[in-house]
Formats: C-alpha cells, structure tokens, sequence
C-alpha cells in the first residue's frame, strides 16, 4: 500500500515524466556591470541539459555546466581567473505573451577556481559556490532562441579564512537551445 501511494505521489508532482525529448543549449553571457571587484571583465559559456523531466506546472527543473573567464584591467598581478562550474537551475516560466515567453531563473551550484587571488582580493580556496539569479525570454514559436540578464556571485561561504569573494549584478545573456 505504501509503494502504491508513493507511486501515486510521484505521478501526480512529475506528471510529464519521460513524456518529452530533452533540450540541450549553449548560452553566452557577457559582464556588463562589475561590482566586487570594480574593475573587472569577463564572460561565460554554459552549456545546459534539460531532461524535460522536472516539470510541474510553471517550475522546470534543468542543469548547466559552464566555463567563466574574468579578468581585472588596472594591476598587473592576479588579473585573471577561470571558472568551471555546475549547477541546477530552477525556471519559473510566466505565460506566453505572443512570440515571447519570459521566465525568471534561480541557482545555486558550485564552481572551481584555477586562482585564489584576483586583484588584491583572496578568494580563499579553490572551491567556490556559484549564485545566480536572473530574467528572460524564450523568443519564437519553437523557443530555440533565449536573451537575458542575470546577477552571479561566486564564494566560498566562510569555508576559508579568506572569502572576498567575485559579484557581477548585471550579466547579459544569449542562448540558444537544440
């Protein structure tokens, strides 16, 4: 009786379950605004995997893997850092308003870190969480096409001594799923 219910369970939250083919993407996103620290540059690349699984109602659930590369333009030392990181990526997406389907996106993974200083700030260690939380819209009747703008902050939550941390409020977004 208890498997039974159980199964009923999960039928009833996941009830697209196996019954879509899954997504695959690339999004290119750009550091349009900097805030810690001031002078800093960079972009991303994130490819994402959407089973088409984790749905329920407006909630779909999808994963991305990604490559970040940032730099500072004003000191000559620590000016760079990559950024390898994974996450799962829980998308609200509101009803469609003609070609446009505009969604709303939280995440919270983690990352690696090739350098633990950048500029004049210690990040610590080499493990980091990445947060993200952004905005967009899904264009075109066969949603392949996505823009955006997204806030990132990668640190590594006072698991080191050293947590300076990298904030970017505004990143620009570009994507395109297969």
């Amino acid at each position: 009786m208890g498997r039974l219910l159980a199964l009923i369970l999960f039928a009833l939250f996941f009830p697209s379950l196996n019954s879509a083919a899954p997504y695959y993407g690339v999004t290119f996103s750009y550091a349009a605004y900097p805030k810690e620290p001031p002078h800093l540059h960079g972009y991303q690349i994130m490819l994402s995997y959407d089973p088409q699984r984790f749905k329920w109602r407006q909630f779909n659930l999808y994963f991305d893997a990604g490559f970040s590369h940032f730099w500072i333009t004003n000191t000559p030392y620590y000016t760079t850092v990559n950024i390898y990181s994974a996450a799962p990526v829980i998308r609200y997406t509101f009803k469609r308003r003609g070609p446009i389907l505009p969604f709303l996106e939280l995440s919270v993974g983690v990352a690696y870190l090739n350098h633990t200083h950048l500029d004049d700030r210690n990040l610590g260690i080499h493990f980091a969480f990445q947060d993200r939380f952004g905005v967009g819209a899904l264009l075109g009747a066969s949603e392949r096409l996505s823009v955006g703008v997204h806030a990132v902050h990668y640190s590594n939550a006072h698991l080191s001594n050293h947590n300076s941390g990298i904030t970017v409020p505004l990143v620009l977004d570009l994507g395109y799923r297969f």
